[in-house]
C-alpha cells in the first residue's frame, strides 16, 4: 500500500484501566504505522493518568481527560478534535481490541471524504478473561464459538471482500473513521447528548448523511474484538436521547450548534 495517511486513534475510555491497557496492546501491533493515540478520558481517574503516564509504546499518546460530571463523551472528543493534525480520525472505545489490520484497512479504504466504519464481535466473559490475563491479541475462532462469543461471523478477515456503499450506516461509535475535513464541515461532536445510550452515534451519522457523504461499510475488514462486561439498563435515558435526537432532526441543522465551536442562538 502507497498511502501514507496521517492518522489519530481516538480511544475512548470511562475508568476501566485493565481494558485499556489490552487496547493499547493490541494498537502496537497494527501494522500500519503513521498514527498517533488520543486518550479521551471521560473522567479524571488519578489512577488513569498515574497509568498512562508510565506508557511505554513505539507510539505517541496524548491523554486528555475532564471533570467527571455525567455522560460527556462528546465533549471530550471535541476536545481532541481541537488539537487534531491527522488527516484521518478512528474512534474506538477503550474495550474493544482490534485487528493487527485494523487501521490498515481504514487507511487502504480512505478517498478524502466517506465516512467509514464496521461492526465488532461481542466476546464473552471468559474469553475475555483469557485474552486479559495472556498476551494473546486475537481469540480463535474456535475459542469464541465454544465460549458463546456472539457475532464471531464478523471478526473472518476477509480483505479480497468488495467494500460496500450504504445509506443506511447504522454508525457505532466505538468502530469508525472519518475524515477530519468532514468532521470540521458537520462541527463535530453536538455536545447536547449528555445522556448515554443514545445520540451520540446516530447524530453525528444522520448530520453526515444530510450534508451529502458517502459511508463505506469495512465488514470483514476493520475487525475488533469488544470485552465483556456487565451493561446496565438503560431504557429510560435512551428515550431522552431519543426525544433529544428527533427534535434536532426535525430542525435539520447539519452543523451543530454545540460542537468544536460553539454557536449562539
Amino acid at each position: 500500500m502507497s498511502k501514507n495517511i496521517t492518522v489519530n486513534v481516538f480511544v475512548s475510555v470511562y475508568k476501566n484501566i485493565p481494558f485499556l491497557r489490552k487496547v493499547l496492546d493490541s494498537i502496537e501491533k497494527q501494522v500500519y504505522k503513521n498514527f498517533t493515540v488520543t486518550i479521551a478520558e471521560d473522567g479524571c481517574l488519578e489512577e488513569m493518568r498515574n497509568f498512562i503516564a508510565k506508557l511505554d509504546y513505539s507510539f505517541s499518546i496524548s491523554h486528555l481527560y475532564q471533570e467527571d460530571k455525567g455522560f460527556r463523551k462528546n465533549k471530550i472528543l471535541n476536545e481532541g478534535l481541537k488539537k487534531n493534525t491527522a488527516e484521518l480520525c478512528v474512534f474506538i472505545d477503550g474495550d474493544c481490541i482490534l485487528h493487527p489490520k485494523f487501521i490498515y484497512e481504514y487507511v487502504k479504504c480512505f478517498d478524502g471524504c466517506s465516512v467509514m466504519f464496521s461492526k465488532r464481535t461481542n466476546l464473552d466473559h471468559k474469553t475475555t478473561q483469557v485474552l486479559l490475563n495472556s498476551e494473546i491479541i486475537k481469540p480463535s475462532k474456535w475459542t469464541m464459538i465454544i465460549n458463546k462469543s456472539t457475532r464471531v461471523e464478523d471478526s473472518f478477515y476477509l480483505p479480497f471482500k468488495p467494500v460496500l456503499k450504504t445509506k443506511k450506516p447504522r454508525l457505532m461509535g466505538c468502530n469508525m473513521a472519518i475524515p477530519f475535513s468532514t468532521l470540521k464541515l458537520i462541527n463535530g461532536f453536538d455536545e447536547d447528548y449528555e445522556i448515554t445510550g443514545y445520540g451520540e452515534d446516530c447524530d453525528i451519522e444522520w448530520r453526515m448523511l444530510k450534508q451529502g457523504f458517502s459511508f463505506l461499510h469495512l465488514k470483514y475488514r476493520a475487525i475488533q474484538f469488544h470485552l465483556f462486561h456487565e451493561r446496565p439498563n438503560r431504557e429510560d435515558q435512551t428515550a431522552i436521547s431519543r426525544k433529544l435526537f428527533n427534535k434536532k432532526k426535525q430542525e435539520g441543522i447539519s452543523f451543530c450548534k454545540n460542537g468544536i465551536t460553539k454557536i449562539k442562538s
